[in-house]
């Protein structure tokens, strides 16, 4: 009974040692020994974990830098035909002449903006397909349409006068978009990846009211409006990896986000040309996180404290 229970000791000593062996191999070791003395540096313990799969969220932080778009709105010059010997006896008609509908000067004001969306990608030498959402901050538009000019024409003497007229349009106009991009990853050079990549999706415009100054006859605002659009990007950038999870992601992504318009009603009630606004686009440079969630389970080494 004696030699039988020895016997088990020495077996359950040789399978343990065994298993501990084996679980170093695969690990890189419980034991980390120093080849010239054969001694044991430290004491570890094998844990599973989660290695990172290939999807993953992403938020991003960075500047939109507007490039300047094109808008148009009608400008018709006004003749106003008065009968009697002064300017009191009364308005008799009124003609307009078109004068153009090209605005120009036209400026829109840069945006800090934030992404958020989520993705899967076959490593750093393949593909990677995203859905992202972005918000845009409030950008103002400044442009000058074409000058305003009114005519006074007088009967019985009096002289006709001419008046120009500048009048400088302005409106807040915020962006949203909603784009699938598609990536390459070019390869692994230590912890950076580049990447290029190309996107579609559509983008919601929210114009405000739209008001002149400097035209005493334009004191009306024009009410705002909300627009759907196609747009389009292309991407360049780089991954650094920071973790076995997280990779820090720096870009720059050029993006057009197609043409909006402006209502037509304005505030007293009368109906106005609209404005229109073709060619939004920005260059963007951004900075964020992919964060990976989990895939396959692998050891790692952990040392005891």
């Amino acid at each position: 009974m004696k030699s039988a229970l020895n016997i088990g000791l020495a077996t359950a000593v040789v399978a343990t040692a065994a298993a501990f062996g084996s679980t170093s191999a695969d690990a890189g070791g419980l034991f980390n020994r120093d080849r010239s003395s054969g001694r044991n540096l430290d004491f570890g313990y094998s844990a599973p974990r989660a290695a990172a799969g290939p999807c993953y969220f992403r938020a991003d932080i960075g500047a939109s830098v507007s490039r300047d778009p094109t808008a148009t709105w009608p400008v018709n010059n006004l003749t106003r035909n008065y009968a009697g010997a002064d300017t009191n006896s009364g308005l008799v008609s009124t003609t307009t002449t078109f004068v153009g509908d090209s605005v120009s000067s036209e400026s829109l004001d840069n945006a800090v903006f934030g992404d958020i969306g989520v993705g899967c990608g076959q490593g750093s030498k393949g593909f990677r397909a995203e859905a992202v959402f972005s918000v845009r901050g409030e950008k103002k538009f400044d442009g000058e349409p074409q000058e305003f000019t009114v005519t006074n024409t007088f009967v019985g003497g009096n002289p006709n006068t001419t008046e120009d007229f500048e009048d400088p349009m302005h409106f807040n106009l915020r962006s949203y978009t909603m784009m699938f991009n598609v990536y390459r990853d070019l390869g692994k050079w230590g912890s950076f990846v580049p990447y290029v990549g190309v996107g579609v999706g559509a983008a919601y415009h929210m114009i405000d009211e739209v008001y002149f100054t400097g035209n005493p006859n334009l004191t009306n605002r024009i009410e705002g409006n909300n627009d759907i659009s196609l747009a389009w990007s292309l991407m360049a950038g780089f991954g650094y990896q920071i973790t076995d999870r997280a990779v820090l992601d720096v870009g720059y992504r050029y993006i057009d986000m197609g043409k909006a318009k402006s209502g037509r009603a304005d505030n007293a009630g009368f109906v106005n040309p609209a404005v229109k606004l073709d060619d939004i686009a920005a260059h963007e440079f951004k900075f964020g996180v992919r964060y990976h969630l989990g895939g396959s389970s692998a050891p790692v080494h952990m040392p005891l404290k």
